[in-house]
Order: C-alpha cells, then sequence, then structure tokens
C-alpha cells in the first residue's frame, strides 16, 4: 500500500471468536469515530503522521487506549479481541458481582487492543 509522505497507515486486524461475534466494533482515533470493524475484519485507515491515541468500542465498552506516534509513510499493525471472552461473560452470568464489575468499572477493558509484532 502507497503512503503519502505526510501521512501513516494504521492497519485493525479482528479476530473470529464467539463472544460478540454479530456486533462490529468501532475504532476510535483521537475521539473521532473512524471506522468499524467486524469478525474476522481487517480495517485500513490513513491518518496524518505524528501522535494518535487509539480507543476499540462495543456500546459503552472499550478498550484501553493505545498511543502511537506514527512517521510519515510508516505502517503500524494492530489487533482487537474481546478481553473478557465466553468464561468471563458466564462466570458474570452466574454471578451478580462479576457482572458488575465487567460492565461497570471494567467496561474499559471489555476489549483488548495492541501492536501486532
Amino acid at each position: 500500500m502507497a503512503v503519502d509522505t505526510g501521512s501513516g497507515v494504521i492497519i485493525v486486524h479482528r479476530g473470529g471468536g464467539f463472544v460478540d461475534g454479530a456486533r462490529a466494533y468501532k475504532i476510535v482515533i483521537d475521539g473521532i469515530v473512524s471506522g468499524k470493524i467486524s469478525k474476522k475484519g481487517t480495517l485500513r485507515l490513513k491518518v496524518p503522521a505524528g501522535g494518535h491515541e487509539v480507543v476499540a468500542r462495543v456500546d459503552w465498552c472499550g478498550s484501553p487506549p493505545v498511543r502511537l506516534s506514527l512517521k510519515p509513510g510508516e505502517v503500524v499493525e494492530l489487533g482487537v479481541v474481546n478481553g473478557y471472552g465466553l468464561w468471563k461473560i458466564a462466570l458474570g452470568a452466574m454471578f451478580i458481582l462479576p457482572a458488575i464489575y465487567m460492565f461497570t468499572i471494567g467496561a474499559n477493558r471489555y476489549l483488548k487492543l495492541g501492536l501486532i509484532g
């Protein structure tokens, strides 16, 4: 992929997984929804070179922010997955306290977003 000299590219990959399979994750860059990614999808986003904060969101939940500093022409790859998985969600459904944590205080840890490679 050709990149002009004043910008970089952020590529986000999302795996399979059962949890959230029917829902698209929003990719938010610097507070702006920049795209959506579905199960087993890849999203390519052209951004200006410089510092950026990237977050993945689904409903009211999300990921901790990833801070990037892209040089002109640089390509950075991120991966996003459900951070809780099916067993933790099932545990939360059986016991009220884990469920309260997961969807309130832990809501911004529901997804995991990180650098690949």
